[in-house]
């Protein structure tokens, strides 16, 4: 593992406190250097069981931004240098502030003169991007839900909306009534089952598919939960014995709980088995000491219903000098301005179609399906 510092030395002559140091680290194995990166990114993406087996990114360069040498880091960014002049930075759900994206990014570009731009995943969406510095341009942007969490499950669960208790209590006690062999369960880290794992991917798999929309968990993905799972994670399940009915499979980095997948079997959706096991998770994390739950992207009632708040995501290029723009950014921003005005006709549409037709999301939903048809056709 080979090193080089980068400082950043117009800001040290400017100001001593604003500077930033870069260290880079090539081919990172060292335990310490992997501990910096998972506490300074807090996300399940940038551990060093999700990289390994997802990312291969023993080939990866490890950026530490820190306010000094040998200080604690105050952002961390693993990339990959791509043959279009590209610097590909991993993971997603990180939340580095501008000043650190800045500072990585004069390193990257001083230390590879033919890297022409730094893409991002999805991170947390700048207040600012022009604070970067630099061309910076958010060629894609989501929503995800996420609850910040109290100090107690009493606190959390007082928070909740009075018909949310009502219904959540009477679905347990019909349960406990009509089935009482049916257990809740959470498990950590090794002690989670692999058919727990397996199960509740594929009650994900069949309830997408119930609803037009096809599940990312592939066979190859489902192996990589569970490593991760099992490394740094925890699995809530509702059984009855052997066949698990409902479950999620939740991922912890420092303060931060990601929901990774969660599964119901649709044939007792009357029960909310997902809202239980959902519930189930989030107070686990309370009791565990995280201060943020994260319900990932897209909005759903239920989210809104466990007190789940919006933040916005984007996924980044930061560019060298506007020369390096090209065709395929400009499409793509355009690309993105047709999908949100597409979004908000739908959403529009659908509050006239309930009213009409007294069907939720009408319009959305035969444009899933049509969506789901068409794919279904374009691989035939």
């Amino acid at each position: 593992m080979s090193t080089t510092t980068w400082t950043d030395e117009a800001a040290a002559r400017a100001s001593p406190a604003a500077a930033l140091c870069v260290e880079f680290l090539e081919r990172p194995t060292a335990l310490e250097a992997w501990e910096a990166y998972e506490r300074a990114t807090r996300s399940y993406t940038c551990t060093r069981a999700f990289v390994e087996y997802f990312e291969e990114g023993a080939a990866a360069t490890l950026a530490l931004v820190r306010p000094r040498p040998g200080g604690e880091p105050w952002a961390a960014f693993l990339y990959h240098l791509r043959a279009d002049g590209s610097a590909q930075v991993l993971g997603r759900y990180a939340a580095p502030p501008a000043p650190t994206i800045a500072a990585f990014a004069d390193a990257v570009f001083e230390r590879h003169p033919t890297v022409q731009r730094i893409v991002t995943d999805l991170i947390e969406a700048l207040p600012d991007a022009t604070d970067v510095g630099r061309p910076t341009l958010a060629l894609r942007d989501v929503t995800e839900m996420r609850i910040a969490l109290p100090g107690s499950v009493e606190e959390f669960e007082g928070a909740l909306e009075s018909k949310v208790r009502s219904a959540l209590r009477y679905h347990r006690r019909r349960l406990a009534r009509e089935h009482p062999s049916v257990r809740l369960d959470t498990r950590e880290r090794e002690e989670i089952p692999r058919s727990w794992i397996a199960e509740v991917v594929r009650l994900n798999r069949e309830r997408m598919a119930s609803k037009h929309t096809e599940s990312v968990f592939s066979p190859h993905y489902e192996e990589g939960i569970f490593r991760v799972a099992r490394a740094h994670g925890y699995a809530t399940v509702l059984h009855d014995g052997s066949r698990i009915w409902a479950g999620t499979i939740d991922v912890r980095c420092g303060p931060e709980v990601f929901g990774w997948v969660i599964g119901h079997d649709n044939a007792f959706g009357t029960y909310s088995p997902g809202m239980q096991c959902q519930l189930a998770a989030v107070e686990h994390s309370i009791a565990r000491g995280a201060r943020t739950f994260h319900l990932m992207q897209g909005e759903s009632r239920y989210k809104r219903e466990l007190g789940g708040s919006t933040a916005r995501l984007a996924a980044y290029v930061v560019l060298r000098s506007w020369a390096s723009l090209r065709l395929l950014d400009v499409s793509r921003l355009c690309e993105k301005r047709v999908v949100r005005l597409a979004r908000r006709s739908l959403e529009g549409g659908d509050r006239i179609a309930e009213r009409l037709l007294h069907r939720k999301a009408a319009l959305s939903s035969l444009a899933r399906a049509v969506a789901h048809r068409s794919g279904r056709l374009g691989r035939r």
